[in-house]
């Protein structure tokens, strides 16, 4: 076998060596692909010749200002299916450039700025009616010339992209007559309509990413009849949508995949996607929905339903029904509501969750459970695949996962459990689960956690793949074993055998009375020694901690320290600074007041101690600052010394949830914040900022 595999080897190897004997000959600014029968070439001015067996070549920062029949001659001895210019700085195409390509089938012309639509118009006459794939994305394009898809070329032609240019507006009479054409992406562009006048032939339409403001109905004007009968897949992501009329939709019999994330959507209306009668998976993410009416997502196809990241408040009455809100899909298998909120109590998720019995997977990550009341699943016994992570649950009740007989996948990781004991799970579900995730909870390392840690040790062969096992099972309590895997939990039976508890009554009455009795006697006799000894030890204490008493800014060179991000300098350059220096505040900003040479960590632990408070601008690009993030935490340990007075923080940009990081919510929480306006209101909140500033700090205690 060793012997004929090192055979097979060698053949291969002369045969690569017989292909490409000679690419030593050929240019070396392009690189051969054998396998794959492509060239890349880089950095010419010129093409140049090819070895015979390539037949995709790609152009990728060239300077080919000109393309014409003759520049292309030394590619007419390959058979060429595959063509692309990729940022080439191409200024002219001319008429029948590509007619010497007799079996093209995929061509690229991407990023070229400075080539006008009308060059790449007159290129495609006679073209072959080889191709197939066509790519014109990201060449700054503001419209599509009549026709320019109505050569007998295309009709062969599967699939158009048009993403990524300046498109204001797109006419589907260019595509109407290409019968197979199965995808038109027309992404990135900033299309505000999407009126489809006549009947195309397309499958997948991709609009993501321009400013739909709102859809036609796509019906036909005269007879009422559907202009996309044959399209099974329509992208809307991104845009600007701010309502779906319940109709919307009915001209589309063929649509099985509707996506309509990142929208301004605020309401879903019933019988909304009723009307597709072929509807299968349905995405609403990232929308801002407050109403969904009770037969929003009733739909007897639907099978998968993407509700992330909305914020919805499904622990509201007024915004949705409960009982009918899953009641009339029940084909669904998959739904993700990630990212939302979810009611408390058996009772409201009993009544969301109870219908969907053909559910094979739920997805509620971050939807701030704090409890799983039991038998709350016990209806979804076609349920595979749950996940619950990044809540805030505490304990799994007996009986949280009864029936849940075909569970195959269960993810509870990022939670607060502290203990798994036996009725935790049922048996019969551990021995079918095939993945389970309890990854970084809060596990407390006592007897009580004696079960879990010895099931964790078990290696049956029944027992489920343990996911981020065992560095990520990490013991939180006690404090003796705070950062320790919880494998390593290694108690003496002593410890953890039960002994009667009227012994542990007694002596904790017996000693909890000697205690009290020492103590009042000690209290009588020496009260006025035990309050100068308290004094004199907490003053001890604060100085080594490094609490320091602050009585007024005069004690430092500045008023306030600035945190923010580099994409907010204007901001804070052209306005903070105006409006508090010219008020007689004294600001520290690192761009200008740092000292050359020294590390920043450095400047920011010298002048933190300059300065009397810290301010934080915070927006969606400070949150996704991971150095902003650091600096907050730098100076975290103010906040700890001298309390919440010594922080101001101005909400300049909203933060998206997305971005939103556990430290950032936790400040927020905790520390009140001002947000920034522009027009009215604007004096008062400089007002507020100044006030804050000046403000006195709380001082810690340090006397009795």
């Amino acid at each position: 076998m060793i012997i004929k595999m090192a055979y097979q080897r060698t053949c291969m190897l002369l045969v690569s060596m017989c292909i490409c004997y000679d690419c030593s000959s050929y240019d070396k600014r392009c690189d051969f692909n054998v396998k794959k029968k492509l060239a890349t070439c880089s950095w010419l001015t010129y093409i140049p010749r090819f070895p015979e067996y390539v037949t995709a070549i790609r152009f990728t920062n060239n300077k080919f200002y000109v393309i014409n029949k003759e520049f292309m001659s030394n590619l007419t001895k390959n058979n060429i299916t595959s063509l692309f210019f990729i940022s080439n700085s191409i200024q002219r195409l001319y008429k029948n450039t590509f007619s010497v390509f007799p079996v093209l089938k995929s061509l690229i012309v991407a990023k070229e700025m400075s080539l006008n639509v009308t060059d790449v118009d007159m290129a495609f006459v006679e073209l072959k009616s080889t191709l197939e794939n066509i790519r014109l994305n990201g060449n700054g394009w503001t419209y599509i010339p009549a026709g320019m898809f109505g050569a007998t070329a295309f009709r062969n032609i599967t699939k158009i992209v048009l993403s990524k240019n300046n498109l204001l507006e797109f006419s589907f009479k260019e595509v109407a007559n290409l019968l197979n054409l199965d995808t038109l992406d027309l992404s990135g562009n900033k299309l505000t309509s999407l009126d489809v006048l006549q009947p195309v032939d397309v499958k997948k339409l991709n609009v993501n990413g321009n400013k739909i403001v709102l859809l036609p109905s796509f019906c036909n004007s005269t007879d009422r009849t559907s202009n996309l009968k044959t399209l099974t897949a329509l992208f809307i992501n991104d845009n600007a949508l701010f309502e779906l009329k319940p109709s919307l939709f009915k001209c589309l019999p063929s649509l099985k995949t509707l996506q309509l994330n990142n929208n301004k959507l605020n309401a879903l209306l019933n019988n909304t996607f009723n009307v597709i009668p072929q509807l299968i998976e349905l995405h609403i993410q990232s929308n801002n929905i407050k109403i969904i009416e009770p037969t929003a997502f009733k739909s007897t196809s639907l099978q998968k339903l993407n509700f992330g990241h909305n914020g919805f408040r499904f622990d509201d009455d007024g915004r949705f029904n409960q009982v009918n809100i899953f009641k009339h899909v029940p084909k669904l298998t998959h739904l993700d509501l990630t990212g939302n909120f979810l009611p408390g109590g058996y009772k409201p998720l009993k009544q969301m969750f109870s219908p969907l019995q053909s559910l094979t997977s739920l997805n509620l990550h971050g939807t701030n459970l704090r409890e799983l009341p039991s038998y709350v699943f016990c209806l979804l016994r076609s349920l595979q695949r749950l996940i619950l992570q990044g809540n805030s649950l505490r304990e799994l009740k007996e009986g949280t996962f009864q029936n849940m007989t075909n569970l195959q996948y269960l993810n509870l990781q990022g939670n607060f459990i502290h203990s798994i004991n036996p009725s935790s799970f049922p048996m019969e579900m551990l021995s079918r689960l095939k993945e389970l995730d309890l990854s970084n909870n809060h596990f407390s390392c006592t007897c009580d956690i004696m079960w879990f840690r010895d099931w964790l040790r078990n290696k049956n062969k029944t027992r489920p793949i343990l996911l981020n096992f065992p560095n990520r099972y990490i013991c939180i309590y006690p404090e003796n074993m705070h950062g320790k895997r919880l494998i390593k939990y290694n108690p003496t039976k002593d410890i953890c055998t039960p002994w009667n508890q009227l012994y542990t009554m007694a002596t904790i009455l017996s000693s909890f009375a000697f205690i009290t009795i020492t103590l009042l006697l000690i209290a009588y006799r020496c009260h006025a020694n035990i309050r100068n000894y308290f004094y004199l030890f907490r003053i001890h204490r604060l100085r080594r901690r490094g609490y320091i008493r602050l009585n007024s800014s005069e004690d430092f060179e500045y008023h306030a320290f600035v945190v923010y991000c580099d994409a907010d300098r204007e901001w804070v350059h052209s306005i903070l600074l105006r409006k508090l220096e010219d008020e007689g505040l004294n600001l520290c900003i690192h761009d200008r007041d740092f000292d050359v040479g020294a590390s920043i960590a450095e400047n920011v632990d010298t002048y933190l101690q300059k300065c009397w408070k810290i301010i934080v601008i915070m927006s969606n690009d400070f949150a996704k600052s991971e150095w902003c993030q650091w600096e907050v935490d730098f100076v975290q340990e103010r906040r700890r010394q001298q309390g919440k007075d010594v922080f101001l923080l101005i909400m300049l940009k909203t933060i998206n949830s997305n971005h939103m990081t556990c430290p950032i919510k936790t400040l927020i929480k905790t520390t009140p914040y001002l947000t920034y306006k522009n027009g009215a209101g604007e004096d008062l909140f400089w007002k507020a900022v100044i006030d804050s500033i000046q403000k006195p700090l709380g001082n810690p205690p340090v006397a009795m």
